[in-house]
Parts: structure tokens; C-alpha cells; sequence
């Protein structure tokens, strides 16, 4: 009596383990892929920091063949360069605009690509649709827009 007991508990048990594991699972490839997704969202909101303030100083980059590059161009090259470690550059959505001293986006600044004058302010934008991989797996067209900002004003470079 006592055998057919333990034997119907180790039924149970491997029951319970198997319905409890993909989920288990589920939660902690979940909790590595948040991570992810924070490291990525840090990653943006450095690199365009990082780009915003090469842009405000009014310094210019080379290109790989040593022709010097336009602010703008400038600007894009550094935040890819800083985004490359968590993302694929050619992904990046960036825009460089500025603004006015209500501090809100002007119309159509998605086509916008002017870091403005010294003295002006300018707002760099970085957008990035991250793609789930677990989350994914479930619900095929999992994606969230992280988006990362920088507002400066121009240094009065060049006068």
C-alpha cells in the first residue's frame, strides 16, 4: 500500500514539473530579454547624448576616406557608432532639428535633418522598433518603438 503511493506521487510530481517548466522558463528568458530591451533603450540615450554634443560644439568627423563630414553627418556617424554595440545602425531613425524656445517639435521634423545656427537650440532624436524574441515567438509582430532625445543649445562656435 505504502509502495503504490510513493509511486503515484512521482506521477504527480513529474506532472506538476512539466507544466510548471515552460513557464518558469517563459519568465526567466522574459526577464533576460527586458534586460535587453533596457540595455538597448541606455544604449540610444548615450549615443545620442554623445552625438547631440559633438553637434553643439560645432565640430565635424571625417569619413573613412578622410573627406570631413557635414555637422549633420557628423552627429549621425557618432550616434551610430555609440549605438553599434546593441544595435544595427542602418536601423536607427535619426533626426536632427531645431527648435524654437517653446521647446516642441515643429511640424514635419521627421524630414528634418538641420542642426541649426550657434545660439539656436537643436533637439536629436533617435527611434528604434526593438523586436521581442521570446515575447515574439507568441505574438509574431511583437515590437515596441524606444526612442531617445537630446535638446542643446548651440555653442556660439565660429564668430
Amino acid at each position: 500500500m505504502l509502495l503504490r503511493t510513493l509511486r503515484g506521487r512521482k506521477g504527480v510530481t513529474i506532472v506538476e514539473f512539466a507544466l510548471v517548466l515552460p513557464l518558469f522558463f517563459m519568465f526567466i528568458f522574459g526577464v533576460i530579454e527586458f534586460g535587453f530591451v533596457f540595455f538597448v533603450q541606455h544604449t540610444l540615450q548615450f549615443a545620442t547624448r554623445e552625438g547631440a554634443r559633438l553637434g553643439l560644439v560645432g565640430r565635424t568627423l571625417t569619413d573613412a576616406s578622410g573627406n570631413s563630414l557635414s555637422r549633420e553627418a557628423s552627429i549621425i556617424q557618432r550616434i551610430n557608432e555609440g549605438a553599434a554595440v546593441a544595435v544595427r545602425p542602418a536601423d536607427l531613425m535619426i533626426n536632427i532639428y531645431p527648435i524654437g524656445g517653446d521647446y516642441t517639435d515643429p511640424a514635419n521634423w521627421q524630414n528634418t535633418q538641420d542642426a541649426g545656427a550657434p545660439g539656436r537650440y537643436m533637439r536629436v532624436k533617435t527611434r528604434y522598433y526593438y523586436t521581442f524574441h521570446v515575447i515574439g515567438a507568441f505574438l509574431p509582430q511583437a515590437r515596441i518603438l524606444l526612442q531617445a532625445q537630446a535638446t542643446y543649445r548651440n555653442e556660439l562656435y565660429g564668430t
